[in-house]
């Protein structure tokens, strides 16, 4: 007959592999436009070609000359208190650039 050995000590419970979480797919990535930081540099201007019928070389307008013209015109309106409304400003500056450089 065989004795077990008698011990008043527990045995340590197995331990447990810690669980993982679930894994999931990677989240899309989200284009997002950080906010410019002082002295980064732009990205060229857009230019808008034109051309005239003619055999002449094609006159690039750039959306920055326009929106130069449009301030100046503003500035001009607000001092002189005529009415008018920043989309007219824009427009009014793309005609007169058009206009001085023979596009219409």
């Amino acid at each position: 007959m065989e004795t077990k050995p008698t011990s008043t000590t527990k045995k340590a419970a197995p331990k447990r592999a810690a669980k993982k979480p679930a894994t999931t797919a990677p989240k899309a990535a989200i284009a997002v436009n950080p906010a410019p930081t002082p002295g980064a540099k732009r990205p060229p201007a857009k230019r808008l070609t034109a051309r005239r019928t003619s055999k002449t070389a094609s006159v690039n307008l750039s959306l920055d000359d326009i929106a130069l013209r449009a301030y100046f015109i503003a500035e001009k309106r607000q001092q002189q208190g005529w009415p008018g409304t920043p989309d007219g400003d824009w427009l009014e500056a793309e005609r007169q650039l058009r206009s001085e450089h023979g596009l219409n």
